[in-house]
């Protein structure tokens, strides 16, 4: 719950447009102090009509212009009929994205507009691709709730009851900064959840949004929202549970057409990286672990137990999740005036999340054996479910602007179009509605001021124009390409200047200098150090000049780590490592080994060391770094499992599957590693045939399958060890070949088996 670290945050968005204010009265101040000079200007011409005439002069005295402070003499000329005098209007950069002349009806237009639930600017949910005007920011209190019966489960009362406080300021045209800060609380009268209330304090939302006016009605935009999560139980917020939003806005403002109709459209896309997951993950283990580990209700393994996952209730209540999201959000508002500054907006939309399982959460499904659907009760899986889980929203509300400018009132509900009934391991259920009510103000800095256009004539001393200068503007690229060469530095020959270093693109632009050659020296820690020059002509401007810069040879390292499943250094190993160039060494006192000056690519290490099983594994090797391969080596059993005989390689211990699976059980890691190990030091073995053995329980055609691929399992595991694929074939024989007769409960697990036969071997 942190509550003061999100205060915290929130807090810096909240200070942030209170500097908009202060430009404002400083350039009201600055116009009165222009009214003020023009006052002044017009006393004093009055005075000078009253005095008697002069002799007429024909040229402008020494006196006459030692009076003027500035040298130059300035005559008002007032307003004609064809130049109005005076136009009300904003003063200041606030205007027409797309004119440079600001528009009164435009921020009026656009300061009707107010904040969304999550605090950016648009509908209920929907956000504008635009903002309001430059320097206004607006701040909203929400609150939601509703009371269902048999909501998550049947027979039961759900209560809940939210509410958010956001803020949006728009410092200038095109940029939008904004932040809300939620809290909410659910109950249930359900006995079987304990607890049975849920509250969630401080969930906080940090965004900017950027945008363009392309058209008169139309903005396009987009914006990054981070979600800043707290912890379940406590105060504070989870890192790892950090989500992300990346949203592209459209938005047509038919009310920006030369015949306005009072409608806007939008459209939002958005990829939502979910984290929230992570605040559950020790709570779901801390279940499990509490499980009974024997008698009949004696716990099955983590993923085939359901026991400590969250219950419907619990994701609900916390807004559990375990996918991300592609959220589709169409909506419409239509601002209808109906009085001079009272306008009511009608607002309808629609949201739609679409689950993507970027985590890869492998969902238990338990069906009912007679229906196929989830068992009465528990909870289904995406896979499964489909569509009818996904969270979908029809948004119905109302804005209305009184004649307090800045003002709003919101009030809407939103109604639960999918995911209300259906429910999954992977979701956190959709409520079937949701009332919202709330107030908002929004804030325009720049006040409205009447301009006053003046006509001033100047006559002004010329100076003599400084001597010519130009600029060199260089590009730095690797010799013999045209690749830039970015962090260059760029060091002036002869001259007491500042070094410079170029630009992404590899350029750089020197100060202006007089005309002349200009020599630069260029250095940079991946390529040999050069020397370019150009000329400035006589005349000055800009001159271009192409450098290049020979790159240094792009080799990497390697340093690696020999250790034992025990942890403790592998000393004296033969390390044979093979790949772009081989090399051979043994490990050190440490359990190291290293070589530097490697070119760039993939290797395979192979360790041999006295009392282990051989051992490989590949790195990568990258230019100008270091690859600091980990190499775990595993002892040698006292026990052999393992014996090679001239026709059959005898194992003493079966290999383990899961129940009617071809999934290899962790237990059987140690006899692969062993039986890996007998092929790397038998190369004379050329070929080996991996056979797949069942006993007569179930059809023919499944037993020859599942065989089948059990031994493509052994096979693609001995692989990953190390064996070369093509002496490895992989070959089921269903119940076809048993050992003994299927008859007894041990003769049938005799002959569920793998057997290693070897049909090729070269002559000694």
């Amino acid at each position: 719950m942190r509550l003061s670290t999100s205060l915290a945050l929130f807090s810096l968005l909240l200070l942030a447009p209170a500097s908009s204010i202060t430009p404002s009265v400083a350039l009201a101040q600055e116009f009165d102090e222009f009214d003020e000079e023009f006052e002044e200007e017009e006393r004093e011409e009055q005075r000078r009509q009253a005095e008697p005439p002069a002799e007429e002069e024909t040229e402008l005295e020494e006196d006459d212009l030692e009076s003027d402070e500035f040298g130059e003499e300035e005559t008002e000329t007032p307003p004609s009929a064809e130049q109005p005098a005076a136009d009300t209007g904003y003063r200041g950069r606030g205007g027409d994205l797309i004119r440079d002349r600001p528009s009164d009806a435009w921020r009026d237009r656009r300061i009707v507009l107010h904040n969304t639930w999550g605090g950016s600017v648009g509908g209920i949910h929907v956000v504008d691709a635009g903002s309001g005007p430059s320097e206004t920011f607006r701040v909203q209190l929400l609150t939601d709730f509703f009371f269902a019966d048999g909501f998550l489960n049947s027979g039961t009362n759900h209560s809940h009851i939210g509410g958010s406080l956001s803020i949006s300021w728009t410092p200038f045209d095109f940029i939008e900064l904004y932040g809300s800060l939620a809290s909410y609380a659910n109950s249930t009268d359900n006995p079987a959840e304990s607890p049975q209330l849920f509250q969630v304090l401080g969930d906080s939302i940090l965004g900017v949004k950027g945008y363009y006016e392309i058209l008169p009605f139309l903005v396009v935009g987009g914006d990054v929202s981070v979600h800043l999560l707290n912890t379940v139980g406590d105060i504070g917020l989870v890192g790892d549970s950090t989500s992300v939003g990346l949203r592209a806005n459209l938005t047509a403002d038919l009310r920006g057409l030369e015949s306005p109709i009072p409608l806007i459209a939008r459209l939002n896309l958005q990829y939502y990286f979910d984290n929230s997951e992570a605040l559950i993950g020790g709570a779901e283990q801390a279940r499990y672990n509490g499980l009974p580990t024997t008698g009949p209700d004696a716990r099955l393994p983590f993923e085939d137990e359901t026991r400590q996952l969250l219950t419907r209730f619990e994701r609900y209540s916390l807004g559990i999740n375990r996918t991300d999201f592609f959220d589709v959000g169409i909506g419409l508002e239509a601002p209808f005036t109906v009085m001079q500054d009272f306008t009511i907006s009608p607002i309808l939309e629609w949201m739609l999340r679409v689950p993507v399982n970027r985590q890869g959460y492998n969902c238990l499904y338990v069906p009912d054996p007679i229906t196929g659907e989830p068992i009465a009760g528990d909870d289904g899986c995406l896979e499964r479910q489909g569509f009818e889980a996904f969270p979908s929203t029809l948004t119905i509300g109302v804005r209305v602007m009184p004649p307090f400018r800045g003002l709003s009132i919101t009030a809407a509900v939103d109604i639960g179009t999918t995911g209300m009934s259906t429910f999954v391991r992977e979701l956190a259920g959709n409520a079937p509605y949701d009332v919202i009510l709330g107030l908002g103000y929004a804030f325009d800095a720049m006040p409205r001021i009447q301009t006053v256009e003046r006509e001033v004539e100047r006559r002004i001393e010329i100076t003599t124009p400084p001597p010519p200068r130009g600029r060199v503007i260089g590009s730095v690229v690797e010799a013999g390409t045209t690749t830039p060469i970015a962090n260059a530095t760029v060091t002036y020959v002869g001259r007491e200047l500042t070094p410079q270093s170029t630009a992404a693109d590899g350029r750089f632009v020197s100060y202006e200098l007089e005309p002349g050659e200009v020599v630069v020296d260029l250095t940079h820690p991946e390529y040999n150090a050069g020397r370019c020059s150009a000329t400035i002509v006589a005349e000055g401007g800009d001159v271009e000049v192409r450098c290049e810069l020979q790159p240094l040879p792009r080799l990497g390292d390697v340093r690696g780590t020999l250790r034992s499943d025990t942890g403790t250094p592998v000393v004296g190993a033969n390390v044979q490592v093979t790949g772009p160039q081989a090399f051979s060494v043994s490990s050190d006192a440490g359990g190291g080994f290293a070589r530097q000056g490697l070119p760039p690519g993939t290797y395979t290490a192979r360790i041999d060391a006295e009392g282990y099983l051989i051992t490989q594994e590949t790195f990568e090797v990258r230019p100008r770094e270091t690859a600091t391969p980990e190499i775990t080596v595993i002892a040698r059993p006292r026990r052999a499992l393992v014996d090679v005989r001239a026709r059959e390689i005898i194992i003493r211990r079966q290999v383990n599957f899961a129940t009617d699976s071809a999934e290899i059980l962790p237990d059987s890691a140690p006899l692969l590693s062993e039986i890996a190990d007998a092929l790397l030091r038998n190369p004379q073995i050329r070929r080996v045939e991996i056979q797949g053995h069942t006993d007569n329980q179930g059809e023919d055609a499944h037993n020859m399958d599942l065989s089948q691929r059990r031994a493509e399992a052994v096979r693609t595991w001995l692989i990953g060890l190390g064996v070369e694929a093509d002496r490895l074939t992989a070959q089921g024989y269903g119940e076809t070949r048993p050992l003994v007769p299927n008859i007894t409960a041990p003769n049938r697990a005799r002959n569920r088996r793998v057997q290693f036969i070897i049909s090729d071997r070269a002559t000694e």
